[in-house]
């Protein structure tokens, strides 16, 4: 029996996360110049029946696919503990899938490989636009700029997110058995931005 994608509309405040996949712009890179996309591609595809399966033990909306990660929202009132498995979760199946499926098959493998995120909480608002769900929001602003902010002043980002002070008080904390640090990012063009104070966790680190 086929998995089916579980789409839900998200009222009032949402978690935010955002995620990519490390070093993917040199990886499709190469791919492209083997002949081997369609690698990537399938890859892509295999993590989605993950996230589809993954619906099943905790709520979300798979919002919006971005290229090479995801934007997934979560209802305000979802378990910080099951959000943390969730999260560690996702980190060892696509460490031990990626390899498999992409970079055994690389000449040249980056150096940075992983998942890397940005979480935050927040109202959105949802409208119709060309016939789907849109959110926009403040929330969706800062949990994109975490992401990509966990590479700054570190030399490996990967399997680690930048988690808003919000979201670590009122779900993660006191986030027992993995290493959590506090930091400050520069987060561009957010109000308030220049000095954001979060925390950053590492899901590989307990």
């Amino acid at each position: 029996m086929a998995i089916k994608y579980v789409r839900c509309r998200i009222v009032g405040d949402a978690i935010v996360v955002a995620f990519d996949i490390c070093s993917s712009s040199d990886i499709i890179e190469e791919l492209t110049l083997k002949g081997d996309l369609l690698r990537f591609q399938n890859f892509l595809a295999t993590l989605k029946r993950y996230l589809m399966a993954e619906q099943k033990k905790i709520l979300f909306d798979p919002y919006k696919f971005t290229g090479d990660g995801w934007i997934l929202l979560f209802p305000a009132n979802t378990d910080g503990q099951a959000l943390l498995t969730f999260l560690r979760d996702l980190c060892a199946y696509f460490k031990k899938e990626f390899r498999k499926e992409v970079l055994n098959y690389l000449d040249t493998p980056p150096r940075i490989t992983g998942l890397t995120f940005g979480l935050e909480k927040g109202p959105v608002a949802s409208m119709i636009m060309f016939g789907g769900i849109e959110y926009v929001g403040r929330a969706l602003n800062i949990a994109c700029r975490l992401q990509n902010a966990v590479k700054d002043k570190d030399e490996s980002p990967a399997y680690k997110a930048l988690v808003s002070n919000t979201v670590f008080n009122e779900y993660f904390f006191p986030a027992t058995g993995y290493k959590v640090l506090r930091v400050k990012r520069t987060l561009r063009n957010i109000r308030g931005g220049d000095h954001f104070r979060c925390r950053k966790i590492d899901f590989m680190r307990l």
